[in-house]
């Protein structure tokens, strides 16, 4: 029988999990941001990357209701994408199209992870619902990179 304690500690680390991937999101964002050159998109990169630091800051909120200290740091694997997507970019002589190819496999990765954490059954309902919010955005901006890059 699972008690009332796993359950929020269970609850805290899947919200730890997804507060990374949302760091890692907000901290690629910055960087696309960067690397473009186009103004307009790189306003547009920037504003996903303002949002994911307001949904990180939520989830660090509710990480610490749990009674757990939030890490408000990215993943090792997220800074090894940060600097494949640099590299890219220098080989890629700074196409557009590369940059916006890895925005939608970050994008990807962060739908699967919100997904399991939905599958997992150990968040409460208020952490379903921010997820459920979040997710219809991941969405959106999944189909919105298929769009910019001819996708279907």
């Amino acid at each position: 029988m699972t008690t009332i304690h796993e359950t929020s500690s269970a609850a805290a680390a899947e919200l730890q999990e997804l507060l990374t991937r949302y760091v890692d999101s907000r901290d690629g964002y910055r960087q696309a941001a960067q690397l473009v050159k186009d103004g307009g998109l790189a306003a547009a990169l920037t504003a996903i990357a303002d949002r994911r630091e307001e949904i990180s800051e939520r989830v660090a909120t509710i990480i610490y209701r749990e009674g757990k200290k939030p890490e408000m740091k990215g993943s090792p694997e997220a800074k090894v994408h940060r600097w494949w997507i640099r590299l890219r970019d220098e080989l890629a002589d700074h196409e557009t199209n590369a940059i916006l190819a890895e925005c939608l496999r970050g994008e990807k990765d962060l739908h699967r992870t919100m997904v399991s954490a939905l599958e997992e059954g150990h968040l409460e309902p208020e952490h379903r619902l921010i997820l459920q919010e979040v997710l219809s955005e991941i969405d959106l901006a999944i189909r919105s990179f298929k769009t910019a890059l001819g996708e279907t």
